[in-house]
């Protein structure tokens, strides 16, 4: 095989590897999510956070009343007392986050869209 025939060989297969990744070509299926802060957050608070983040969207999905209190994870984690206020702190931020994203900014966005420009 020439050399510039080898690269090109190579170059696809890198291209279809990455392709094929789990994650690398998909949106998400989410119209939004938040941006994890970063800083002193501890690895428990951000457990709380993606945690959060996926009872929300799954609520909206389903098009469930959004409450806090229905989800088992956030009234009672399995972690202990000090580790279970820190992953309800990120589950409760990133929860009201999406919440309020997607009920308030897309729904405005929504009824624009569907009611036209206000004269």
């Amino acid at each position: 095989m020439k050399p510039g025939k080898a690269i090109i060989a190579g170059l696809g297969l890198v291209v279809t590897a990455l392709a094929a990744a789990p994650g690398f070509a998909q949106a998400s299926p989410y119209p939004w999510s938040p941006q994890e802060p970063q800083g002193s957050y501890s690895q428990t608070w951000h457990n709380g956070f993606r945690a959060g983040e996926d009872a929300a969207n799954r609520d909206l999905t389903a098009k469930v009343p959004p409450a806090l209190s229905r989800h088992a994870d956030y009234r009672q984690p399995d972690l202990a007392p000090i580790a279970a206020e820190q992953f309800r702190e990120g589950f409760r931020f990133a929860y009201q986050a999406v919440v309020d994203y997607r009920l308030h900014h897309v729904a405005n966005a929504n009824s624009a869209v569907n009611n036209g420009p206000s004269d």
